[in-house]
């Protein structure tokens, strides 16, 4: 596969980075601290939501996979959801001014939910692409790498942008994070961006339609409709099971301190909007190098066992500014040493975090030519769609976690650093801190059993290559 091709597959996951920046970062915190949604209905909303992509997202994969079309299977769905899902966007960021809070509440909802569907239109046949694009099994963890890179390129521009153009500080506004006025063009901004890069991945890889694998044969398993109980088939597979677990678990945690980034830097580091841009900024580090570790890891150790070094790395990186802010040191540097000290930590983690992502990802790819031995049919669609509910988790669980933890926290809304009680700053310190760290831990239990080695995928494909060649259309 050329460059070009791969950078046109990649640049299609700018849209799930901008819907991850967008909802982790600003959604939560524009609703609740701006609008005056309570934490728990903020984060049901988004509970709620991620429910209905627990449906659609299988139905969209399974459907995808038994597509017949003269365009293939995949790209008349990725184009389907292209439009709707910056305007879907843009309505989120848009809610009337009349609103109540149920009002608020149905409106977020509905939003959220708005876009969830035509992100997984393009999503989950985007993923399953991949696995049908490139079938070497190192080969794959690249592939993967240029997907990752723009995801994080996304969340990159979608959060540099949100503090720096859409949110700074002035002395009319005070901190821009607070000013309603801003939130319906950095919608505008978000749903451009999201849909230009759907657009482009369809077209750059269009010419890779003809030597994609067939459909499944029409008629054959149970409706799409019911495509959600297929998705439990597919946790009967052992090694699937593991990682779909892993995947749940580790994303969930990083919904959780997604959504809580806002309140910790304004809250506990004192950062303000322009420096939470230049904190943003920190992702960038993972970009660069992150692909490069999760290959020379996986190569050196193989994957399972990269995939625990990568977990607890980045823990040890991501927690350590409140392990400084518990022993009193943080106070004590000034604000520059400060953000110079958790911009390095958190993009140092940022690379082991991502290199984590690529490999689960590179992981799935050989669980799914282990699925095609054992039962005779390639289903990427079905197995994706599981994957991407599991993702999607990081924001639907992760918010509604963090929204139950603000208010038992009884944390203050529209609060400025000043008048937020120090008890407040504490609890989530330690919420945000040690508490997390215990639990991204924990997650290497759940990975460490996963059963497929470089060894034993390429004994899978010696014996799928013994059967013939897999049908192209």
């Amino acid at each position: 596969m050329n460059l070009s091709t791969k950078l046109c597959y990649g640049v299609g996951q700018l849209s799930d980075g901008v819907k991850q920046a967008s909802f982790s970062t600003f959604l939560f915190f524009y609703y609740n601290q701006v609008l005056g949604l309570s934490g728990s209905l903020a984060g049901l909303a988004a509970l709620l939501a991620l429910v209905v992509d627990a449906v659609t997202d299988p139905m969209v994969g399974q459907w995808s996979d038994r597509f017949h079309s003269r365009w293939g299977r995949r790209h008349p769905f990725m184009l389907a959801g292209a439009i709707p899902f910056g305007v879907a966007i843009v309505a989120l960021f848009s809610p009337p001014a009349s609103l109540g809070e149920m009002g608020l509440f149905y409106w977020m909802l509905g939003g959220a939910i708005s876009v969830r569907l035509m992100l997984t239109l393009f999503f989950v046949p985007h993923l399953s692409l991949g696995a049908e694009l490139v079938p070497d099994y190192h080969g794959r963890t690249s592939l993967i790498g240029y997907r990752v890179f723009f995801t994080y390129a996304g969340i990159l521009i979608t959060s540099v942008a949100g503090f720096a153009l859409f949110f700074p500080s002035s002395e009319a506004t005070g901190n821009g994070m607070l000013n309603r006025a801003s939130y319906p063009n950095f919608g505008l901004f978000c749903g451009v961006i999201g849909t230009a890069g759907m657009l482009v991945s369809v077209a750059g890889t269009w010419s890779a339609i003809p030597s994609l694998r067939k459909p499944a044969a029409a008629g054959s398993g149970s409706s799409v409709l019911l495509a959600f109980v297929e998705v439990f088939r597919t946790l009967k597979q052992n090694s699937f099971r593991i990682l779909f677990v892993s995947v749940l678990v580790f994303n969930t945690l990083a919904g959780v301190i997604a959504t809580l980034l806002v309140y910790v830097a304004t809250y506990v580091f004192e950062f303000r909007p322009e420096q939470l841009a230049g904190l943003a900024g920190s992702v960038l580090v993972g970009i660069i190098f992150a692909s490069g570790v999760a290959q020379g890891l996986a190569r050196r150790f193989d994957k399972k066992n990269a995939l625990a070094l990568c977990v607890i790395a980045g823990g040890l990186f991501a927690f350590s500014p409140q392990v400084l802010y518990f022993a009193g040191l943080l106070e004590q540097l000034t604000t520059g040493s400060k953000f110079a000290f958790v911009f390095a930590v958190n993009g140092i983690s940022q690379v082991f975090f991502i290199a984590y992502i690529i490999l689960l990802d590179s992981m799935l790819s050989d669980v799914i030519d282990e699925r095609e031995l054992l039962s005779g049919q390639r289903e990427e669609g079905l197995f994706f769609a599981a994957r991407s509910f599991a993702t999607k988790a990081s924001y639907g669980l992760g918010s509604f976690f963090a929204g139950i933890g603000l208010d038992l926290i009884h944390f203050p809304r529209a609060a400025t650093p000043e008048n937020v009680p120090a008890e407040a700053v504490l609890s989530l310190a330690v919420l945000s801190g040690p508490v997390l760290f215990v639990l991204f831990a924990a997650t290497v239990v759940i990975s460490s059993r996963f059963p497929l080695t470089a060894a034993r995928h390429a004994a899978i494909m010696r014996e799928i290559g013994s059967r013939g060649a897999p049908a192209r259309t």
